[in-house]
């Protein structure tokens, strides 16, 4: 008896682990876009086709990940040259690369919000990144965020543009994704 309520008090003064809460996301009020300059004009497409699970507590960061997929195919910037071209082996080569994914690897708190470092996947062509992120709101959450990435690093237009003398190299990436608990 005596050992029971040992074990008893013992589980009482346990930490509480937090857990990472699930998301459903409001895709109608959520986007993922990009932006570039092409012969020094800007442009800005948005991937239409992107599904993303997101389990997150800033409470437990440990526990919290993200995974997003985009269809490449989906890339579309209402230009008929440049939705033209975004398909083909140069660019987002579609056929043999259907889907581009980014899958977290750690989280932390940052001055302005927080920080999420992962594996961006294009092309088969895996980069780690990290980039800043904020919060607004409890339920739904308003996820917000803008960073830089390197197309030639994931090889998109290396062959045609290596250079980086007609699409900019560097292609600025915004997401918006309102999200509520599940």
């Amino acid at each position: 008896m005596r050992y029971y309520f040992i074990v008893f008090l013992f589980t009482l003064f346990l930490p509480i682990t937090a857990v990472a809460n699930s998301y459903s996301i409001d895709y109608d009020n959520s986007h993922i876009s990009f932006t570039g300059t092409h012969a020094d004009e800007e442009f800005t497409g948005k991937f239409e086709d992107w599904a993303a699970t997101i389990n997150f507590n800033e409470d437990d960061l440990e526990n919290s990940t993200v995974t997003v997929t985009f269809q490449t195919e989906s890339a579309k910037t209402g230009n008929a040259m440049y939705d033209g071209t975004l398909p083909h082996g140069d660019w987002f080569d579609i056929k043999n690369h259907p889907e581009a994914t980014f899958k977290s690897q750690s989280f932390s708190k940052t001055d302005i919000g927080f920080q999420v470092t992962g594996i961006l996947s294009i092309k088969d062509i895996a980069k780690e990144i990290s980039f800043d992120f904020q919060l607004d709101g409890d339920n739904p959450t308003v996820m917000t965020a803008s960073f830089p990435i390197h197309r030639l690093d994931f090889k998109i237009g290396a062959e045609s543009d290596a250079a980086a003398a007609w699409v900019s190299e560097i292609i600025m990436i915004d997401i918006e994704v309102t999200a509520s608990k599940m």
